[in-house]
């Protein structure tokens, strides 16, 4: 298996996943905190959607082309600023974050096949593309790797944490 392939298996994994644990939960479930200051899965998803998006055309674009939220409009579906991805937010930025489920995997789904099409189309050499000429460790691989999936498996335990404080199991 090339490198290309693995990382299409690994991305489509997790997004897949985000998809199966969320498609039967209520929306309270979905917006349950177990503290003021937590996040909620709506939150968790919305978030993670965000950085794939921002992390993937950060990566697979030269010419610093904006990322699907800004290019399709997605913020303003959501109500949203250009910038928002939800680093930073206070936990009452958290608590007013309510999308409808279908727009949130609607736009989580969108950017999994982008993803999906565009590293079918890296070569090998494509992942050690330094991405900061100040810092060459900083690569396109060391970006997928880290951030859309490192950063998309620690929200996946959150998701299936704050599932499991409501007593739902988390999907096999």
């Amino acid at each position: 298996m090339d490198t290309s392939r693995f990382i299409q298996m690994a991305v489509n994994e997790i997004n897949r996943s985000f998809v199966i644990e969320t498609k039967d939960l209520t929306p309270e479930q979905m917006l349950f905190r177990p503290t003021p200051e937590a996040n909620h899965i709506t939150f968790l998803v919305w978030h993670f959607s965000r950085i794939q998006d921002n992390s993937w055309h950060r990566v697979s674009t030269s010419d610093g082309a904006d990322p699907l939220w800004i290019q399709e409009e997605w913020y303003k579906k959501f109500g949203l600023t250009e910038k928002d991805s939800g680093t930073g937010y206070t936990p009452d930025e958290v608590e007013t974050l309510a999308p409808n489920y279908e727009l949130l995997i609607s736009y989580l789904e969108r950017i999994a096949a982008t993803v999906w099409e565009g590293v079918g189309k890296f070569s090998e050499e494509d992942y050690d593309r330094s991405l900061n000429p100040d810092d060459p460790r900083q690569t396109v691989g060391r970006q997928i790797q880290s951030i859309i999936l490192g950063h998309g498996y620690f929200h996946l335990g959150e998701v299936r944490f704050l599932k499991g404080l409501q007593g739902k199991p988390f999907a096999r």
